[in-house]
This record gives structure tokens, C-alpha cells and sequence, in this order.
């Protein structure tokens, strides 16, 4: 994984982020996830993360990054760590879709997407990824608000840990009293940005 800095320069400059709690994964250390999400996209070109994002945010993400580049900046949990829950499945998933009708078989190449597969089971779908935990590298979320929330700073809380997040020039009231957090890694997303798998 490179460590030079193009993405986070590129995520921090973008208008449109989405950003993420980095919760507990279960039976893989951090550093082995993306050790080995670094060789997907060396052997695939590509690879799937799979999250919990609501629908609407994959509609105004289509709409908004229109076919450009889109970034996902996966962030440290809080101290009290109640905004992620921990990752407990660890069922395959075999297939994936951009419309929840049409659906492709994911390439054997990429190594095993795991996650919470239920019905309706969603993952961020991108072709580069870089580490910064060690860099020390943090961002204030108080210079981000929820799309369709643009009067306060995001929030995240149990159960909501991805938003999708437009940049504000100035600060904004009403966010976490945590606001600044330590960027684990990012992720550059490829069009459709968020797909469907099983």
C-alpha cells in the first residue's frame, strides 16, 4: 500500500466524501484486512468493502459524483467506540449488483468479501486504497455535513456509521464533541461507487 499520499490529498480536496467509522472486524486484524484488500486490487484491479449504506445516500452519490473518481475516508472510532459495531459475519459473498436484478459473479482473483451478507446487503466498490493510520494523519468533522443535512456537522451514532458528507468551507455547529479523528485509510471509489452483493 502506498504511502505517498494521493488519495487523502485527493479525498480531502473532493466536495463529496463518503466517510466511515472503522469498527472491530471479526477474526482478521486490521492490518491483515488491508493487507490483503491492497492485493486484491494488484491481482483484480478492483475489490469490495462491505458496509451498511442507506440507499439514499448510494442516489445522491451517483448523482453527484457523476462518473468521476469518488473517495471513501474510513475514520478511528471514537473513545466510547459506540458508533461502530463490531463485524461478526464471515459468509462470502459470491455475487454482486449495481441494480438488485442484474447480477455478476465476483472475480476469483479478489480475496474472500466478507461482512453482514443479510437481504439487501450493500459494499463500497473501488480500485485503490491507501493505509494512513501510522501517518497520524487526522480530519475534523466539523467541516462536514450529511448530505441533505447541510445546516450542522455530521454525527455518527450506533447503527449510522457511513455518510455520505458534502466539505463546508467554514466550520459547522451541532457535530460530535469528538470531532477530530484519526484517518485509518482511503479508499477510491469507481463507478457505481456502492453495489449490492450476496
Amino acid at each position: 500500500m502506498k504511502k505517498n499520499m494521493i488519495l487523502l490529498n485527493a479525498a480531502k480536496n473532493a466536495d463529496y466524501v463518503f466517510i466511515s467509522v472503522m469498527g472491530p472486524h471479526a477474526q482478521e486484524s486490521e492490518n491483515d484486512i488491508f493487507q490483503r484488500k491492497a492485493k486484491d486490487i494488484d491481482n483484480a484491479g478492483e475489490s469490495f468493502w462491505v458496509s451498511k449504506i442507506n440507499k439514499k445516500y448510494i442516489e445522491e452519490c451517483i448523482q453527484k459524483l457523476n462518473g468521476k473518481n469518488g473517495y471513501l475516508i474510513l475514520v478511528e472510532a471514537s473513545n466510547n467506540g459506540k458508533s461502530a459495531c463490531d463485524t461478526t459475519g464471515s459468509k462470502h459473498a459470491t455475487d454482486y449488483s449495481t441494480d438488485k436484478t442484474n447480477w455478476n459473479k465476483i472475480d476469483d482473483r479478489i480475496s474472500p468479501v466478507t461482512g453482514s451478507l443479510g437481504n439487501g446487503a450493500t459494499a463500497y466498490y473501488y480500485d485503490g486504497i491507501e493505509l494512513y493510520k501510522d501517518n497520524g494523519d487526522q480530519i475534523d468533522l466539523d467541516y462536514y455535513c450529511e448530505v441533505g443535512h447541510e445546516s450542522e456537522a455530521i454525527r455518527f451514532r450506533q447503527g449510522k456509521s457511513n455518510v455520505f458528507a458534502r466539505k463546508n468551507v467554514n466550520k459547522l455547529e451541532g457535530g460530535m464533541y469528538s470531532a477530530s479523528r484519526r484517518i485509518v485509510a482511503v479508499l477510491r471509489l469507481k463507478s457505481p461507487y456502492v453495489v449490492w452483493v450476496k
